[in-house]
C-alpha cells in the first residue's frame, strides 16, 4: 500500500553532506511505492552558552571573509551560497515555510538532527524529537546526537523532556554508538543501527561520467577546521611530492591550489575521480569510502563521536592522522575494499529492510 511519507532532517542546511543523504533517503522511500516530501525545521528554544547573538551571522561571515584575499574568499561564499538556494534546495523538492500536511509517516533523520548541544538558528526543537508532527507514525533512521551526551543533556536541563519525547516514537534507528548509548538510557530500549544515507544509494545517473580536472587531491573540510599550520603543511607537502594540485569542494582556502563550488552530483564526481582525500568531516570520509578512495580522516572533537564510529564500523581506523606527521605513511597505504563493500552492501539491505517493515 502506498504511504504518504515526509522526511524531517538537516535537508535546509546549506551542506553537501546533508543534501546528499536527504536526497538518498527520498530516493529510497519513493522506490518503495511511497510519495515523499521534506518538512522544514520549527525553530525552538536557543540553550544556555549555544545561544546565538543576533549579529552573530555578520560575525561569522566577517571571520570569514577577513584577509588579503578578501575578494577570492566573497566570491566562493557567494557563489556556494546562491548555487544552494536557487538550484540545490529546489531540486531537491525543499520548500520554504511550514509544512501543516497530515502523513501517514514522518522519518525523523538522518544527520545530527538530536544534536542540540550546538550552536544553531533553529536550537533546541523538540519537532526534531517527534513533538507536533501530524503523522499517524514517527520514525528515525540514523539518527545523531552528534558531539551532545548524555551529561550535556543533563547540564542544559533537558535530559527528561528528550527523555518523553524519545519514548513516545515509535521506532528509533541511529547511526552511531553514543547516540545508541543515550537512547538506551534515556528509553530503556536499545534502537536500531543503520548507515548512512550516502552508503545505500547509486547515484551513477545524477552524476557526470567525468569532471574537467585531472591529477589533484581534494580538501574537504568546512571554513575554520583546517588552520594548523603543521596540518597546513603536511598536506602541502605530500601534494608537491606526488606533483598534484589540491582541490577545495565548496570553501575556499588560500593555501589550496584551487576551489571549485560544484553540484551535490559533481561532488561525488569529483570524489570518484579523485587522487586522495584528506579530510576531518563525517561526509567527506564517507564519500571516500563509498568511491573506495585513499583518504585520511583528521578527527575533531566536534565530530569525534559519529566519525570514529563510522570508521570502526568498517575496520578502517587507521585512516586517522591523529599526528599528521603520518598522513604520507596513511594515504600511501592500500585499503582493503572488498571487505569493505560487502559491509557497505550487507548495511544497504538491512536498511532497506528496515524502511520496507516501518512504511507497511
Amino acid at each position: 500500500m502506498s504511504m504518504k511519507v515526509a522526511i524531517l532532517s538537516m535537508q535546509e542546511v546549506k551542506n553537501y553532506g546533508s543534501f546528499l543523504q536527504a536526497f538518498s533517503l527520498k530516493k529510497n522511500i519513493e522506490s518503495l511505492g511511497h510519495t515523499c516530501d521534506f518538512i522544514n525545521i520549527i525553530p525552538g528554544r536557543q540553550l544556555a552558552e549555544y545561544k546565538i547573538s543576533r549579529f552573530h551571522k555578520i560575525r561569522l561571515l566577517l571571520q570569514r571573509l577577513w584577509g588579503w584575499d578578501f575578494v577570492k574568499r566573497f566570491k566562493a561564499i557567494y557563489k556556494f551560497q546562491t548555487r544552494f538556494s536557487e538550484e540545490f534546495l529546489p531540486y531537491l523538492g525543499v520548500k520554504p515555510g511550514e509544512n501543516r500536511a497530515h502523513y501517514d509517516v514522518v522519518v525523523i533523520g538522518s544527520d545530527e538532527v538530536f544534536n542540540c548541544a550546538q550552536q544553531t538558528w533553529f536550537g533546541f526543537s523538540p519537532q526534531l524529537f517527534g513533538k507536533g508532527l501530524n503523522a499517524d507514525k514517527v520514525i528515525t533512521y540514523a539518527a545523531s546526537f552528534g558531539a551532545t551526551t548524555l551529561d550535556k543533556l543533563q547540564l542544559l536541563g533537558i535530559k527528561e523532556e528528550v527523555a518523553e519525547l524519545l519514548k513516545q516514537l515509535d521506532c528509533i534507528s541511529v547511526r552511531d554508538a553514543n547516540s545508541a548509548e543515550i537512547i538506551t538510557a534515556l528509553t530503556g530500549n536499545d534502537p536500531f543501527r543503520h548507515v548512512d544515507p550516502v552508503l545505500i544509494f547509486d547515484y551513477t545517473e545524477y552524476m557526470p561520467s567525468e569532471v574537467k580536472k585531472k591529477g589533484y587531491i581534494i580538501v574537504y573540510t568546512y571554513p575554520g577546521r583546517i588552520t594548523d599550520k603543521k596540518e597546513i603543511e603536511a598536506i602541502r607537502q605530500f601534494a608537491r611530492t606526488k606533483r598534484l594540485k589540491l582541490v577545495s569542494i565548496g570553501h575556499y582556502f588560500p593555501w589550496c591550489d584551487e576551489v571549485v563550488v560544484p553540484t551535490p552530483f559533481e561532488v561525488l564526481a569529483y570524489f570518484r575521480n579523485a587522487s586522495y582525500i584528506v579530510t576531518d568531516t563525517f561526509h567527506g570520509s564517507v564519500f571516500s569510502i563509498k568511491y573506495n578512495k585513499p583518504f585520511c580522516t583528521i578527527v575533531r572533537n566536534m565530530n569525534n563521536q559519529k566519525l570514529s564510529y563510522l570508521l570502526q564500523q568498517f575496520d578502517l581506523e587507521s585512516r586517522i592522522a591523529n599526528d599528521v606527521s603520518r598522513l604520507p605513511f596513511i594515504l600511501d597505504t592500500p585499503i582493503d575494499y572488498t571487505s569493505v563493500n560487502k559491509k557497505i552492501e550487507t548495511e544497504r539491505e538491512k536498511s532497506v529492510q528496515y524502511l520496507t517493515t516501518q512504511l507497511s
